[in-house]
């Protein structure tokens, strides 16, 4: 089920990393697959790709709105690939993105970074990770 939407969210990377838009096709596509792949595959349930959903992207907007440098496309690929994976999943794949960023940030010395693109090394951290030891999401 991961490599769906592997060339959505390479394409969101590629341009926010350069141009520091994530084009608003490539979230509502992960949104779509994660939708479609709701019925046919049990896992994750409907309730965690619910929570997925709404717990990163209500944090992610409310840090928006109080601190600032995270942008709309972020919040909306962040809730898009919640629903795609399911919350468990997106803790994994975020635990292998925030360290990199974060290091990013300190080296850029910069208040925001191309999330897009950490957020893709974490997902395929974690589907590299889910392949060796055999896990599914």
């Amino acid at each position: 089920m991961l490599p769906l939407c592997f060339i959505p969210l390479l394409w969101a990377a590629f341009m926010d990393w350069e141009k520091r838009i994530i084009p608003d096709w490539t979230w509502i596509t992960i949104l779509a697959i994660g939708g479609a792949s709701a019925f046919l595959f049990p896992e994750p349930a409907l309730p965690e790709r619910i929570a997925g959903f709404l717990l990163p992207g209500v944090c992610l907007l409310l840090l928006a709105v109080k601190y600032g440098g995270v942008g709309g496309g972020d919040i909306k690929l962040t809730a898009a690939l919640g629903f795609y994976v399911g919350l468990n999943a997106l803790a994994g794949i975020l635990f292998f993105a925030l360290l990199p960023a974060l290091l990013y940030a300190a080296a850029a010395r910069q208040r925001s970074v191309p999330l897009a693109v950490f957020l893709c090394i974490g997902f395929f951290m974690y589907a590299g990770v889910s392949f060796i030891y055999g896990l599914t999401c």
